[in-house]
């Protein structure tokens, strides 16, 4: 542990996990003051786990050692929480923000997660100590990785939303936006391509809305995920805490977000990065392509039947509280 002790902030957690001990593990993974330019941020610990330093000497700590290290070394506290449903622009809005040079984006953090989902299989973790064990992991990703970095914007995975009262609880004072899409278009492209959250088994049933795999069609199981996740979105909307984001309203919608996190849109470098950054594809690269009126194009009869019975009414409901 004393290489980690020369250069503290150096080192980040990357991964969290219960192996034999009682309590958890961490990960850590050297990375020095190299930007986050990946879309997510497991994409970087990717490239750092094959530096040499890493694959040599990557230190195993207790817990006790993460939240030691937020008293002594305090990261950036939360700007701002970007909640969303899953393909609906949230990785592009993560990558506006990056653009403001004061501003570090952590993209669906992987130990974040862990310790959102720790007491999901088995009981591992009292609500108080997952307060503060989220607390100490958001200031250990949070260091600063330029000078005169001091906002901090975490974007969460789309089952996050459900777990809105923890999130709130452990940072209360931290406000937020809500990202969502016309539901046809979310659901071609998850039965296209499905996240972790889709697929069923992957996550338990009373973290994405109790879905039962084995009761419901695969159209079904998604929208009803799906569906719990729009929901969830719109009971914690809090007007002038909250933002409610429809797809359709990006990329104009940067300057009111940006204002709602306390940026200033104006800025002539921001809306210079801005405006190079919005040619690109936010998760492929190259040049992006709207893809709207293709994914509705794709949507089966199985689909529709499916988005209605879980999805179209919740939508509209957004919609409107969003018009509000």
């Amino acid at each position: 542990m004393e290489l980690m002790d020369r250069h503290p902030a150096h080192w980040l957690p990357a991964r969290l996990f219960w192996g034999e001990e009682a309590e958890a593990q961490v990960t850590w993974l050297h990375g020095e003051d190299e930007q986050f330019s990946e879309s997510f941020l497991q994409d970087t610990f990717n490239v750092w786990m094959r530096r040499p330093i890493n694959a040599a000497f990557a230190p195993v700590t207790s817990l006790e050692r993460l939240r030691a290290r937020a008293a002594s070394l305090p990261g950036i506290a939360p700007t701002g929480f970007i909640f969303h449903v899953s393909r609906c622009g949230s990785t592009l809005l993560s990558r506006l923000l990056a653009q403001a040079p004061d501003t570090l984006v952590l993209s669906e953090p992987p130990p974040f997660d862990a310790i959102v989902r720790a007491n999901h299989r088995a009981r591992r973790m009292t609500e108080a100590l997952q307060i503060d064990t989220l607390r100490a992991m958001a200031s250990a990703l949070g260091q600063p990785r330029t000078p005169g970095q001091n906002r901090l914007f975490i974007k969460l995975d789309a089952w996050h939303a459900l777990q809105a009262p923890l999130l709130r609880a452990a940072f209360p004072d931290t406000p937020w936006v809500f990202l969502y899409r016309n539901p046809i278009e979310v659901m071609v492209s998850q039965l296209r391509q499905r996240g972790m959250h889709t697929v069923p088994g992957v996550l338990p049933p009373a973290l994405i809305g109790g879905a039962d795999p084995s009761a419901v069609s695969p159209e079904d199981y998604c929208a009803k995920v799906l569906g719990a996740i729009f929901a969830a979105g719109l009971a914690m909307h809090t007007p002038g805490r909250s933002l409610l984001i429809n797809y359709s309203d990006l990329p104009n919608a940067i300057n009111p977000i940006a204002r709602h996190f306390g940026l200033d849109p104006n800025d002539p470098d921001f809306q210079t990065a801005l405006a190079r950054e919005l040619k690109t594809d936010a998760k492929r690269g190259g040049d992006f392509t709207p893809d709207s009126v293709t994914k509705r194009a794709e949507a089966t009869p199985a689909i529709h039947a499916a988005t209605m019975a879980w999805l179209t009414a919740i939508y509209d409901q957004l919609e409107d509280a969003r018009r509000a």
